[in-house]
């Protein structure tokens, strides 16, 4: 049986809760605080049985509680499983419970999840935080890349979606460190453990030309060995490169977020689906496979490729907010990127009750360009960019903890950049540009529990050597590289009493930062305190006040005028500095799984000094942003909050999120100081259920609001935007197997020569219980360009935009056992 054991106060609200295996066993935890001042009962109960309520003083370890037969007659009974149960730190989501007639991967179920965020590249966040493991049946296939699993792995495979609030990763580490991070973990239907499966998916059809969509997925699950093998092609519009990209944190930072200071052509429509915009020809192979290799040993490797080459097209209005006057420049751009990108990961681990072993070395390549043509301002101009990059990076991290619980920790890692670049200029000139980055940083811990107190100190250092060269021409710019290094300690305690956690950390840093003739030395004092206090079961708070300081990069150091794409130059002082930020953040989470409910709250509040203050120059089409010996002072204060909640009334689910920005910076107009404001607020809800057999909705609604405002010079604010957006789905079930979809976007903004833009798609669906066969027609109605405006901090953007045709496509899918 699995009953329901919780400890109330006074008003029956509940403290903490639990529920008991299929054993009857149960583990429950009351902070000290509740018991002695707001704990009055615990009650047990269970369906067909007497409800028991207990004083906390009766109450003890391995007590057995017996629960007495209640006779009572039903005149109709309805049996419902459990959505949602809880027991201790682990949530248990049915899918089941959440899963509608139109999900097919368990990305889609989990979106339905309260508590639950699932963003378009596979990413989860659970109570606004992202989650830091991925596991399937309990082991870490994925790795950081877990988007192919939540994006392929079909819903009916999945009997239960586990959340593991505050996991901590690191066996040896449970109890001696805490995390405030969650994992998911995926539990298998008993169908699905130790048999190969797969799906296979063909698409075809026409626009203005062939369409293709084409998947072909294997699985096998074990408790010895995993492996997820994905080959994906379409030219629908669909972006399949975020299956493949670093969603979980690499140590300190993501390896994949070094980019070099050139990219590719961009043409983005905010607020709209990719499938509308996009002309794809896209191709995605990955591998994924985990052995075990002892009891607590693994090993893991991943490999993918993604290969793609698109037409782009836009025309645009850019307006300079930075320069007086507000010139305006009009650009046509018809280009072609071509993307060629391989990447492959090897991890080793050791996870024992005492002792941790991961070792993971990773490398990437890729062979980027864009080219195409350009009108500016009249003029046709040529247009080529080859933003090039490659990597290698290893991380050791050893950790092991001893009978006292005093945990001796040494983590190293190493990483090499090679970003290297070429582009045309508006100047007519070929720019050549030379990146690469040596990473170097180890670091030893110790900590030492003392009663309540846990002590802890890191000694550390820091080696980077980065080095910028360009090339213009017949012209060689022979640079010297920037080289930082740091050494630092990092001092630390934490206090635990009773439902309340304080910690204080003191890192102290010294830093030699060279550049030419440049130098500084620094000596650092970078506090953090931080509160955690357990309220009850459902509620927690936490806050934490951050100083740190940050020397800058060579890319905002480097003196050699460069462009960074083919009319933006920039040029900086050749002087080495750093900035310093201050920051407050407050999050209040509340959870009630029993009644579905899920909200959090997060204000915060950044100050950052040193910037380097740029002046902006524009000059015969070419914009040129130029460091001076200046800097300012920027603040941003923020808010983001969510509700999310499920009902038991046709699976029913409504989510709430608001996100509230104000960010206060200085720009350099016409040789003035400019104190300036950007506004940005986020309104939106998601939805589903499932009213009637016959119908199932699903939809989302969105508002964006930006203002700039100039304070000193109020004729230079770029006054407000506003952005809607609406998507409502339908999905009509004539049959158990057939199923009519009705997709419609909405897009709205204030713009009054924009105005309103409709798009509707539809589909018709055989299914039975091997495969699948749908007929389906996009962009029935629509329009074939957009035109939208962009604010940002320095520039207003009008773009016009050329969208998908109507497309007509047959799939068909099925299983592969």
């Amino acid at each position: 049986m699995q009953a329901t054991l919780v400890g109330i106060d006074r008003a029956e609200r509940i403290l903490a809760y639990t529920t008991t295996n299929e054993q009857g066993q149960y583990s429950l935890s009351v902070p000290d605080t509740l018991k002695e001042n707001t704990l009055q009962a615990f009650k047990v109960s269970y369906l067909g049985y007497q409800t028991k309520v207990i004083p906390p003083g009766e109450m003890k370890d391995s007590m057995t509680i017996v629960l007495r037969k209640d006779k009572f007659t039903l005149k109709e009974v309805t049996v419902r499983a459990k959505r949602i149960q809880a027991s201790g730190d682990t949530l248990t989501y049915s899918v089941a419970g959440f899963r509608q007639g139109q999900d097919r991967s368990i990305g889609d179920v989990i979106a339905k999840m309260p508590g639950m965020e699932v963003s378009s590249d596979g990413s989860v966040k659970f109570q606004g935080k992202a989650i830091n493991k991925f596991y399937i049946e309990g082991l870490d296939l994925m790795g950081s890349q877990y988007g192919v699993a939540n994006k392929n792995i079909p819903a009916d495979k999945i009997q239960n979606v586990q959340v593991l609030q505050n996991h901590q990763p690191v066996k040896s580490l449970h109890g001696v460190q805490f995390s405030d991070q969650a994992a998911l973990n995926l539990v298998l239907t008993d169908d699905a453990k130790a048999v190969w499966s797969g799906t296979m998916d063909l698409g075809a059809g026409y626009g203005q030309r062939f369409i293709y969509d084409n998947r072909a997925l294997g699985l096998y699950f074990n408790k010895q060995f995993q492996t997820l093998m994905l080959y994906k092609n379409n030219n629908t519009g669909k972006d399949i490169s975020t299956e493949v990209r670093d969603l979980v944190m690499q140590s300190q930072s993501m390896i994949e977020s070094e980019d070099g200071l050139l990219s590719l052509m961009e043409v983005s429509v905010p607020n709209m689906k990719q499938e509308r915009h996009e002309f794809n020809r896209s191709h995605l192979m990955a591998g994924n496979w985990l052995w075990k290799t002892g009891k607590e040993s693994e090993l893991r490797l991943q490999g993918n490729i993604f290969l793609d080459k698109s037409d782009l097209w836009k025309k645009s209005s850019e307006t300079y907010l930075t320069i007086e006057g507000m010139p305006t420049i009009l650009e046509e751009d018809d280009i072609t990127n071509t993307r060629s990108q391989w990447k492959g990961e090897a991890n080793y681990q050791y996870n024992g009750d005492n002792t941790f072993v991961n070792n993971n070395l990773r490398g990437y390549m890729d062979f980027n360009k864009s080219t195409g043509s350009m009108r500016l301002n009249g003029t046709d101009t040529r247009q080529m960019i080859k933003p090039h990059k490659q990597y290698i990076a290893d991380e050791l991290h050893l950790s092991h903890t001893t009978q006292a619980k005093r945990v001796y920790k040494w983590n190293t890692n190493i990483t090499y950049h090679n970003l290297p670049g070429r582009l045309f200029t508006a100047q007519g000139e070929t720019e050549k540009l030379s990146q690469r980055y040596l990473n170097i940083k180890s670091e030893l811990n110790c900590a030492v529990p003392i009663g309540r107190f846990n002590i802890e100190n890191t000694v550390g250092a820091t080696y980077d050597h980065q080095y910028i060269g360009v090339e213009t021409g017949p012209q060689t710019s022979h640079q010297s590289p920037y080289i930082c290094r740091t050494l630092y300690c990092t001092p630390s305690m934490t206090l635990n009493f009773g439902s309340h956690r304080l910690a204080v950390y003191a890192k102290t840093l010294l830093v030699h930062q060279s550049y030419k003739q440049s130098h500084d030395r620094h000596l650092w004092l970078d506090p953090r305190l931080s509160y955690h206090w357990q309220i009850s079961a459902m509620s927690t708070l936490s806050a934490s006040v951050t100083a740190t300081h940050a020397p800058l990069t060579a890319e905002f150091i480097f003196d050699t005028p460069l462009f960074t794409d083919y009319r933006t130059r920039m040029m900086n002082k050749g002087k080495t500095s750093s900035t310093r930020a201050t920051t407050f953040a407050v999050s209040y989470e509340y959870a009630n799984p029993l009644s579905g409910m899920f909200f959090y709250i997060q204000p915060t509040y950044s100050r950052t000094a040193g910037s380097t203050l740029y002046e902006y120059r524009l000059n015969q089409s070419v914009y040129t942003i130029m460091a001076t010996d200046s800097s300012y002072t920027s603040a941003t204060a923020g808010i983001t909050a969510r509700i999310s909640k499920s009902f038991s009334w046709a699976k029913a689910y409504i989510a709430t999120s608001v996100r509230a920005q104000r960010s206060d910076y200085q720009l350099l107009i016409a040789h003035k100081l400019n104190d300036a404001r950007m506004y940005t607020t986020t309104i939106g809800t998601n939805y589903s259920l499932r009213p009637w057999p016959l119908l199932s909705l699903e939809g989302s609604s969105s508002v964006t609001i930006t203002r700039q405002k100039n304070l000193t010079s109020k004729a230079l604010s770029a006054g407000k935007t506003l952005n809607w957006k609406h998507e409502l789905g339908f999905y009509f079930f004539f049959t158990p197997k057939i199923m009519m979809t009705w997709n419609n976007e909405l897009l709205y903004t204030n713009d009054k020569t924009l105005g309103r833009n409709y798009f509707c798609d539809v589909a018709l669906s055989y299914k039975n219980s091997h495969s699948e066969l749908s007929v389906e027609v996009n962009n029935i109605v629509g329009k074939d360009r957009i035109e939208r405006i962009q604010l940002t901090n320095t520039l207003q953007t009008c773009t016009a935009n050329r969208l998908r045709p109507r497309e007509f496509i047959v799939k068909w899918s099925f299983d592969i056992n």
